[in-house]
């Protein structure tokens, strides 16, 4: 065999997604067109709320279209029916990153790698949160925002703003 039939033999296609064969996408999720899901990622797997039995999860995953989810990413489902953790359109999530429960993600972001966004948080549109970032549930970064290298996210972030730090301040305006 070539290498590229062995290459081709560790990816699945279902509805124009390229999805590797270890990935594990649970049937709570709804998957949109022309995404790549990486090894090893887990899609749609309970959140860790106090208190709640895991076996109680109702809420769903929403991916829109065009992603690219890299390997090792984690993304939880909501706790309550009717809820959802949302992925948009034309992100790339890159490797160990996690995405909380009942969390958005809106179009166009980039989430670099090891970065964590607790549960309800919200980062909106033409985003860029950078290598190894910590986003606290419940905040939301604004559109068009930077966030640099290694942060913490514990307070929202006005939209088109370059915050770093440990806690993340705002630097300065995205021109």
């Amino acid at each position: 065999m070539t290498k590229n039939n062995l290459y081709d033999m560790e990816w699945i296609k279902v509805d124009s997604n390229k999805i590797h064969h270890t990935a594990i996408i649970f049937e709570n999720v709804k998957l949109g067109k022309n995404n790549v899901i990486g090894p090893y990622a887990v899609l749609g797997g309970n959140g860790e709320i106090r208190g709640k039995n895991q076996e109680d999860f109702k809420g769903t995953v929403e991916i829109g279209d065009n992603n690219v989810i890299s390997e090792h990413v984690t993304i939880q489902r909501p706790f309550d029916e009717g809820f959802k953790t949302v992925i948009g359109d034309n992100n790339i999530i890159m490797a160990h990153s996690h995405i909380g429960h009942d969390a958005i993600i809106g179009d166009n972001t980039e989430i670099c790698t090891t970065t964590i966004i607790g549960g309800y948080a919200k980062v909106e549109d033409n985003v860029k949160i950078k290598l190894g970032c910590i986003v606290r549930n419940r905040v939301t970064i604004g559109e068009g925002s930077i966030i640099g290298m290694g942060s913490s996210v514990v307070s929202d972030i006005e939209k088109k703003s370059v915050a770093f730090g440990s806690p993340a301040k705002v630097k300065r305006k995205v021109e």
